[in-house]
Formats: C-alpha cells, structure tokens, sequence
C-alpha cells in the first residue's frame, strides 16, 4: 500500500514522521522534502512521480509525507503500478498554521500558503474543483484523465483536522486512519 499524508506547509508532517516510524515500523516512511531541492509545480510532480518509483522498487507498505495532493499522486505515470493508494490531508486552521511557520522562520507565513491550504482542503472532497492549480503548466507526463472530469471518480482521501492537536495525537490518529484503512 502507498500511504500518502499531504498537507500544505506547516499542518504537522514533519513533527508526527517519528511518531509513525515507531507506531508502524513495517511502512517505509518517508519526508518528501528529503529529495525536495526547490522549484514549483512541475518539479513537484516529478518528484511526486520518482517517489512513487521509490515505493515501487521497495515493494512493501510505503508512507510519504509531504504536499502531494490526491490528483497529482493519481495522475503520476506509474501510480497504476502500485498495489493501492491511500491518502489524508493533514489539516489545520489558517491562524495556527501562520503561528507555526512565523515560529519556524524563512517567510513560508504567506497568503499564498493560505490559498494552497484551502485549495488542498476543497480538492481532497472534491475532484473537479479547481483541476488547472494542478494541470496548467504541469509536467506533461502527468494522466490527468484519470480523475479530472471523469464521473463516479474512486476519490479515497480523507481528511484530519489537527488543529489543537498534540503531535503525539495527531500521529494516534493518523495510526488509527491507517488501521481503519489496512
């Protein structure tokens, strides 16, 4: 299975990443930002894409975190490939979320981070919405068509508010997604 948490700067990824290698050590897990070099959105999907080759070559339960919203993961050219796909958006409120990144430093406490976090909000309950944030100016190796204007799409992401949350219960509630989803 391809676990996937995704979430927009600032929602918890990284803090809850050694919650959930202790909690599941048989998953593969993984930082996107471990490969992360820079760029926008088509280097976003490449690496999307070489992730998921990643996970192919391990052959076992693979876990990445990082901004990597559902349509991208499912439109990557090999994602067909993997045994299954399970996504969540980590989620959290826009005043927490500029807390955090003014607390971290290096200016990611944007509007534009906003945008993205609300974005990502609405696309992972609804596939059609806004489909060109992804695909305009995309990585032209991408199959859109696998969920962009296609009826009854099998949309599986899920979404967890962890505004308020510990990190410690934000990971226990990500382990009982995953447990619900084995």
């Amino acid at each position: 299975m391809f676990y996937v948490i995704g979430g927009a700067s600032g929602s918890g990824k990284t803090t809850i990443l050694p919650y959930l290698r202790r909690a599941r050590p048989e998953v593969a897990w993984h930082d996107f930002d471990e490969r992360w070099t820079g760029g926008g959105k088509l280097e976003r999907q490449q690496l999307t894409h070489a992730w998921i080759r990643t996970a192919l070559e391990h052959g076992g339960d693979f876990g990445l975190l990082g901004q990597c919203p559902l349509g991208e993961v499912l439109a990557a050219p090999d994602a067909p490939q993997l045994a299954g796909i399970k996504h969540l958006l980590l989620d959290i409120g826009d005043v927490e979320r500029v807390r955090r990144l003014r607390a971290r430093g290096g200016g990611q406490a944007s509007q534009e981070m906003l945008n993205w976090a609300a974005w990502l909000r609405v696309h992972q309950a609804f596939p059609d919405w806004r489909p060109d944030v992804l695909t305009d100016g995309g990585w032209p190796a991408m199959r859109w068509e696998r969920w962009h204007g296609r009826e009854n799409v099998n949309w599986p992401g899920q979404t967890l508010d962890a505004s308020g949350l510990t990190p410690q219960q934000c990971a226990e509630q990500v382990g009982a997604w995953l447990k619900s989803e084995a």
